[in-house]
Order: structure tokens, then C-alpha cells, then sequence
């Protein structure tokens, strides 16, 4: 009974499962003039050919969705059903000159993926129109009107696009919702991860304290990767109506998100010292258990906001976060007179920052509804200039946009030249893995040539049985669209189980157009290493994108948001805390950035290893940067307005002495042992004036003021100018 519920559970609110199921009706739909003849006349192609081609455009207009509002969408429909006309007519006219084809598929290709320079929707516009014109080639018959297959593959999209517009009519927020699921569900990965520092595996060695922050950093990806997803899905709903109840709910939970990821990603104090000072003690256990218990309720809220339920705090949370709360108490009368009294305020400060957590999941259980401005980052991408001019202005071999539309490009006329040179009958394969496999950078081409790979191999081994024992068109239109819903099914969570379904689409898709389903098999997985192959050597060879050669950009950027983040969190400390839009908008773009260089640390291991230059200096490099963030984040946990600032001036010299380390920390010029030694005595002098919890904020400050100053060092021993030849 469990295990029905969870699964008719996952078939309501699964957006995965819904795509598939879209796609299955839409599909089916198709092949109703493959029942009846005479239902469209107007073509000449038998009634089987045109359900295909019309299934065809269904599949296109499919991989090209886009998760937008009604009128996004219909907007979008306009733009691929134009362009999949153009790019479906060019191969009908150009199919029997091959030279001219050659050249045509160049420059059309160039021009479609260009197009991303205009936004992620024409993104998608591009490559739709790129893989219809190979969707074309997969159905062209030389006795066929020349329009006919593309007013086939159009209807089928313009079919899919509409119904996919009534579907999400009726459930605008299914998608959203899951995506704050999954976000909850990865902060409550992290705290898990987190809860190690305090565990007595971990947390009692430098070694291991490093390895989980290492796994943190890697985690901080998936979960602003979620954050991005949301914040996009909220804005498209929001441009619709602005009174709207639910939304302005699952906004709440997003706000909420992004004040339990600020808490999590603090680091107070140094751990290390914390277990070599309590380690005797049971405290550190407290916190570890509390972090797994918040880890839990992040985690039954994401279940709740999935399954639209009431989210319940849990009673066992509340007589932890007390009992924890008792012994840090007796722990302090226990200290009282010793040295351990900074030690012990560190303590006390996570344990606040904890219960801050608890403090924001009672308030959603307790339907604590926060008025949350929408978080809108559209303002920086805004242009007051035409699309022509953006176009013209991208064109350059800096330009990333255009150095993927040149690789694409080169590509498909080189895969196609090969497919005449070898006498490919069914070469379409080879595009189309080109354009799959061949991404922006080396080590998304690498993991995409290896899934794409190992799922043709699978999908022909599962295939081929399938097609001797089975022989009726019923049948096989069955299992084809049947194999489109599981391919839509695990497109966005396994691309390599998704290939397995794609490749078993095609097989029944030729064995239902020629009969010869089973002898393209060896051809199929020929055309797809020959595919893997072209891409490699795509991004290789033109304009080569390594990720060594991003990291002065994205450490420069870091530090700079890293920057502005603290301070906007000292300010706050002298006019009291704030929520306010432009704080929100300078903490995501610094998470992000952050998010972006542990990304390309993590991409760098996937090039070849001539590529991967002074790999320990920018591993060191990308945790310092990391451990950055998380201090000023714990600077911002903590903030509040305090009632002496204005008087407290060796506070106020702290956080100038601060920013200056951080403005300064990608400055070119040598360190000398003169300016460490200064920095060091500021705050010696200083921290003698003051006392009590100020002696806490005071360690957080030196925390961040020297972690900068070890980020310059480090940038000092990378020399990234010389290294990048």
C-alpha cells in the first residue's frame, strides 16, 4: 500500500513524469491519420510517413520547451514553427545538390545557434531549428513536394506547443514547486554534509575538516543551480499577475531558502580549534545531532511543498534545540574563569545561527507568511540595443557564444562531408550526435560523449531482440511512443539513460518508415562514435575553452561581489538587519560566483592533464576563495543594529581594515613582510579596546581580513598570466 501511494504520488507531482506524459498524448495524437487515409489528402506521402513526420515535430518542439508562462510560451511557439519552416524548407531545396547543402547547413547553423546571444528562449529557438533540419533528412523523399515534410514537422510542433500551453494552463506551478522541492532537499544535503564537522570521524582532523568543506563547496553548485531555477520560474509567473495566492506562497518558501542557505554556508570560528578545545566533551555531538535533525525538516518541507501539504515542525527538533541550548549553559558556568571563553562565544554563536534555522521552519509550519520582493537579475542583461547590433557585437573570438556556433557549425559540414565520403546511408546519426555531444566546454562534451555512448550501445543490445520478436505497426507505435515518454522521463536527471530510450525511438522509428530497423544497428552505433570523435576534436581544436583561462575572470569577479557582500553586512550592523532587494541580489550573485569557480575547478579535472596548470595553487586558491564567503556569511547570520557602534571606534577601524584586505586582495603588487606584520598588530591594537560578544565579531573580521590577504598570496604564486599560453 506504501509503495502505491509513493508512486501514484510521484505521478501527480513528478514535472519529469508529467513532460513524459505530455508527450506520450501529444505523440499518440499524431498517428491518427495513420488510421485513416483520408484524413489529410492534401499530402501525397502515405498516412504512416505523415504521422511520423507530424510525431517528429512533436519530439522537436518537446526537447526545445521551455518553462515559461502562457503568454512566454505562445510567443515561443511563433518563433520555433517560423524557424522550423525555414530550416525544414532550406534541406528539402538543397538535399539533392550536396555542395550546396554543405554550405548551406554551415552558415544556417552558424546563424541558429547565434542566436543565444538574444537569451536562453532563442537558445533554444537555435538548436530546435538546427535539429529539425536533421529531423528533415531523417524523413526526405525525392518524389515529395518540397513543402509537405515541413509543414508536417510544423503542425506536429505548433500541435505539441499548444497542447503543452493547456497543460500548464491547468498546473502553472507544478514545476515550480518541484524545483523548491529540490532545493530544500539539497540544503538538506548540505546540513547533513555539514553535521560531519561536529561527528568524531571527521572533525577530529585537519584532513578531514578539509574533505567536507571540499564537499560543501561541490554541493554549493546543485544548490544554486536549484536557486537560478526557481528565481526564473517565479519571475515568468509573476509577469503574468502579481495577485496571485499561491505564488506569493512558494515565493515565501524561496525567501526562506535563502536565508537558511546564508546560515548553512557560515563558518564560525575554525573547527579545528573547536574539537582540540571541547573534543573531551559531549558538546560538539549536540551540534551534531541538531544539524542532522535540521537536516531532516529541510527535507520533510520539500516533501511537503512537492505533495502540497501542510509542512509540521517537528516536536523532536524543539527538545533538541533546548536541550542543546541547557548544556551549552552549564558548559559556560563549567568555563567561566578559563582561557576558553572565545572558544566558548563561537560555540555560542553557531548554536544561535542554528537556532535561527529552526526559528525560519517554524515560521513556514506556523504559516508565518514573509512579504518577499521577487528576486530579479534581468536588469544586467537588458540592452538598449537592437538584436541585429547584438548579433554583430558577439562576433567575436572572445565571445563564447560564438566560439560554440563555429564549433557547431564546422561540425555538422564536417560530419556530413563525412557521411558522402563514406557512404553513410542513414549519416543523419552523425549530426545528430554531433549537435548532442559537441557542448561549450570540454568536460560537459567528455561526460555527454561518454553517456551518449555507452546508452547507443545498450539501447541497439535492448533493441534488437525487441524488433525480431515484434513485427505489427501497432505494436511498434506502441513501444515508440512509449520509448519517447521514458526518454522525456529521465532527460533532465539521466541523459545516459535517456539515450537508451532515444535510441530505441529511432530504431522503431525506421523499422515503421523502411522496414529496416534491425539493419541500421551496427550503422547506428558507427555513426555515433564517429559523432564522439568529431566532438572531441570540435572542442579541442576550435577555439578551445579550457578552464585554467577562466579563473583570473571569475576570482576577479568573487572578490569583488565578495566585497560589496561585506559591506552590506557591516552596514547592517550599524543600521540594524534588512531583507532589502539589493542585499538579496549581492548575496545570490556572490553564492553564485562562488558556485562558478568551484564549478570550473571541477570541470579542470575532466581536460587533458597538459591542460591542468598548477592544479595545487588553484585548488588551494578556489578553498580559500570558498572559505571567504563562508566567513562573511557568518558575519551576516549574526547581524544586527548595534546600539554602540557610532562610539565603538575600533570597530569601525576593524571593518575598514577588512574591506581594505578584500579590495585589495587581487592587486598585482609583491606583499612584503611589512604589510603582514601591520596587518597582524591593527588587530592586536584594536582588540584590546574591546570585549564581550564584540570579541566574537572582532575574530569573524580577522577571519575574513586574512583569508583575503592568503587569497593574494596565493594569487601572487598562480602568476596566471604567465601560465596561460
Amino acid at each position: 500500500m506504501f509503495i502505491y501511494k509513493n508512486t501514484l504520488r510521484k505521478l501527480i507531482s513528478d514535472s519529469n513524469i508529467h513532460s513524459g506524459l505530455r508527450v506520450l498524448i501529444a505523440m499518440t495524437i499524431t498517428f491518427i491519420p495513420a488510421l485513416n487515409s483520408n484524413l489529410l489528402h492534401f499530402f501525397n506521402q502515405n498516412s504512416l510517413h505523415i504521422s511520423i513526420s507530424l510525431c517528429l515535430g512533436v519530439m522537436a518542439s518537446a526537447i526545445v520547451e521551455t518553462d515559461d508562462n502562457y503568454k512566454g510560451r505562445g510567443k515561443f511557439i511563433a518563433a520555433i514553427v517560423l524557424c522550423f519552416f525555414i530550416a525544414s524548407s532550406s534541406v528539402e531545396l538543397l538535399m539533392p545538390f550536396p555542395i550546396l547543402f554543405a554550405l548551406g547547413l554551415f552558415i544556417s547553423s552558424f546563424a541558429f545557434m547565434m542566436l543565444a546571444v538574444l537569451g536562453t528562449h532563442y537558445s533554444k529557438v537555435g538548436f530546435g531549428a538546427v535539429l529539425i533540419a536533421i529531423y528533415t533528412m531523417i524523413g526526405y523523399q525525392s518524389g515529395i513536394n518540397w513543402y509537405e515534410q515541413p509543414l508536417l514537422l510544423c503542425l506536429g510542433a505548433l500541435w505539441y506547443g499548444l497542447f503543452s500551453i493547456v497543460w500548464n494552463y491547468y498546473s502553472p506551478y507544478r514545476s515550480l514547486r518541484e524545483q523548491l522541492a529540490q532545493l530544500f532537499f539539497s540544503l538538506s544535503r548540505y546540513q547533513q554534509q555539514k553535521s560531519a564537522l561536529f561527528n568524531e570521524k571527521e572533525g577530529t582532523s585537519r584532513e578531514g575538516i578539509f574533505s567536507v568543506r571540499q564537499q560543501l563547496a561541490i554541493q554549493n553548485i546543485s544548490i544554486m543551480a536549484r536557486f537560478e531555477q526557481s528565481k526564473r520560474i517565479i519571475e515568468s509567473r509573476f509577469q503574468v499577475c502579481q495577485q496571485q495566492t499561491e505564488l506569493d506562497k512558494l515565493n515565501s518558501y524561496y525567501f526562506i531558502a535563502e536565508q537558511i542557505h546564508e546560515r548553512i554556508s557560515a563558518s564560525q570560528y575554525l573547527y579545528s580549534q573547536l574539537e582540540s578545545t571541547f573534543g573531551q566533551s559531549q558538546i560538539l555531538e549536540g551540534y551534531h545531532q541538531l544539524l542532522l535533525q535540521l537536516s531532516e525538516d529541510c527535507f520533510q518541507l520539500g516533501m511537503a511543498i512537492n505533495d502540497k501539504k501542510r509542512y509540521c515542525h517537528s516536536r523532536r527538533l524543539k527538545w533538541t534545540v533546548n536541550a542543546l541550548s541547557d548544556q551549552l549553559y552549564l558548559l559556560k558556568q563549567k568555563l567561566h574563569f578559563s582561557d576558553k571563553n572565545e572558544a566558548t562565544q563561537a560555540l555560542q554563536a553557531i548554536y544561535e545561527n542554528l537556532k535561527g534555522i529552526d526559528r525560519l521552519l517554524l515560521s513556514v509550519s506556523q504559516a508565518q507568511q514573509t512579504e518577499a520582493p521577487i528576486l530579479s537579475l534581468t536588469e544586467e542583461i537588458q540592452s538598449n540595443r537592437s538584436g541585429f547590433k547584438q548579433l554583430l557585437s558577439a562576433m567575436t573570438a572572445t565571445n563564447p557564444i560564438f566560439k560554440h556556433a563555429v564549433r557547431i557549425s564546422v561540425s555538422l559540414a564536417a560530419a556530413f562531408f563525412l557521411q558522402h565520403l563514406l557512404k553513410l546511408p542513414q549519416g543523419f546519426w552523425l549530426l545528430l550526435t554531433v549537435l548532442f555531444v559537441c557542448q561549450p566546454s570540454f568536460s560537459e562534451t567528455r561526460k555527454r560523449l561518454v553517456q551518449r555512448s555507452i546508452g547507443t550501445l545498450l539501447g541497439v543490445l535492448l533493441g534488437y531482440p525487441i524488433l525480431l520478436l515484434i513485427d505489427g505497426i501497432f505494436a511498434q507505435v506502441l513501444l515508440l511512443v512509449f520509448s519517447a515518454f521514458l526518454f522525456f522521463n529521465y532527460l533532465r536527471t539521466n541523459y545516459g539513460l535517456a539515450v537508451i530510450f532515444i535510441t530505441l525511438f529511432v530504431m522503431f522509428l525506421f523499422n515503421l518508415l523502411t522496414g529496416t530497423g534491425v539493419e541500421i544497428l551496427s550503422a547506428r552505433i558507427v555513426e555515433t562514435i564517429l559523432g564522439c570523435g568529431l566532438s572531441i576534436l570540435a572542442i579541442t581544436f576550435i577555439f578551445p575553452d579550457w578552464q585554467f583561462q577562466r579563473f583570473p575572470s571569475l576570482v576577479s569577479q568573487l572578490l569583488l561581489l565578495s566585497g560589496r557582500y561585506f559591506t552590506q553586512v557591516s552596514d547592517q550592523y550599524q543600521y540594524g538587519r534588512s531583507e532589502n532587494i539589493n542585499y538579496r541580489i549581492t548575496r545570490f550573485k556572490t553564492f553564485r560566483s562562488d558556485s562558478m569557480l568551484t564549478s570550473a575547478w571541477q570541470s579542470m579535472l575532466f581536460e587533458p592533464r597538459s591542460k591542468q596548470k598548477l592544479t595545487k595553487e588553484v585548488y588551494a586558491l578556489v578553498n580559500r576563495c570558498d572559505a571567504l564567503v563562508s566567513y562573511i556569511a557568518a558575519l551576516a547570520s549574526h547581524r544586527h543594529k548595534m546600539d554602540d557602534f557610532e562610539e565603538n571606534i575600533a570597530l569601525q577601524a576593524l571593518i575598514n581594515a577588512t574591506k581594505k584586505q578584500i579590495s585589495t586582495a587581487y592587486n598585482p603588487t609583491d606583499i612584503d613582510d611589512g604589510e603582514l606584520e601591520s596587518a597582524l598588530q591593527e588587530f592586536k591594537y584594536h582588540e584590546a579596546n574591546l570585549s564581550g560578544k564584540t570579541l566574537l565579531l572582532v575574530e569573524q573580521l580577522r577571519l575574513i581580513a586574512f583569508t583575503a590577504l592568503d587569497i593574494k598570496l596565493l594569487l601572487q604564486q598562480v602568476n596566471f598570466a604567465r601560465k596561460r599560453s
